[in-house]
Parts: structure tokens; C-alpha cells; sequence
């Protein structure tokens, strides 16, 4: 097996660890006994597989367990990095549909100083504070 393979088993665990401790964190903010415990196990689970990584160096080769687990780290990681996308594309869209525009409507059309403080009094106001 690659050893570039192993590296990214052990940053896999490793994040899979890291996500584990902020739904902890999340859960003990709300309260949530039941989710807290299911996060711990999780992430106790995923720091014993970056342990057992490093320790086995470059000759790891996942047990079917194991590879079990880095299937799911996976999918969380994936799923994660979808959010953080999906997240992205609305603010570029925010820019280009909204922001962009009215900036570009006062730097063409204000003439003054003045001019461009009232366009923008008016332009930048949320739907939901009118």
C-alpha cells in the first residue's frame, strides 16, 4: 500500500476526531446527554484509529473495522466539505446578485460625496428590516 495512502488514513481519522469534538461541544450547549455520549464514543473511536496509524508507520494496512470507519470518516469529511461549498456559492452569489451591483450603481451614478451616502442609506437595507 502507498505510504501517501497512510498519511491521508491518519489526516482522515484525524478529522473525523476533530469533527466528533465539535458536535461534543454543540451537544453540551443544547443539552443533549444522549448526543454528547454518541460524539465522545465517536471520537474516542476515531482517536484510537489515528493512534493505531501511527503507531504501524508506514506498514498500516486497514483491518475490514477499520476500513469501516474510514469509510464513514470519509463521508462525514465529504459531506462537510459540501456544506462549506454549498455555503461558498451563496455568498458569491450574494456578491454578484446583490452587493457588487449596488456598489456599482453608486460609483456610477452619485456625483457627490453626498449623492453616494444617500444611495447607499437606501441600497443597503435587509428585506427582513424594512
Amino acid at each position: 500500500m502507498d505510504k501517501k495512502y497512510v498519511t491521508l488514513f491518519k489526516e482522515l481519522a484525524k478529522t473525523t476526531a476533530a469533527s466528533a469534538e465539535t458536535v461534543m461541544e454543540y451537544d453540551r450547549e443544547k443539552g443533549d446527554e444522549k448526543g454528547l455520549e454518541t460524539a465522545t464514543i465517536m471520537r474516542d473511536d476515531y482517536q484510537m484509529l489515528t493512534e493505531a496509524i501511527t503507531n504501524a508507520g508506514d506498514n498500516y494496512v486497514p483491518t475490514k473495522n477499520e476500513a469501516a470507519k474510514l469509510l464513514v470518516g470519509a463521508m462525514v469529511v465529504v459531506n462537510q466539505l459540501q456544506d462549506q461549498i454549498n455555503n461558498l456559492r451563496k455568498a458569491i452569489q450574494g456578491y454578484q446578485t446583490n452587493l457588487i451591483p449596488k456598489l456599482q450603481e453608486i460609483v456610477d451614478n452619485a456625483t457627490t460625496d453626498d449623492d453616494a451616502r444617500q444611495m447607499a442609506e437606501a441600497s443597503f437595507i435587509f428585506e427582513d428590516n424594512k
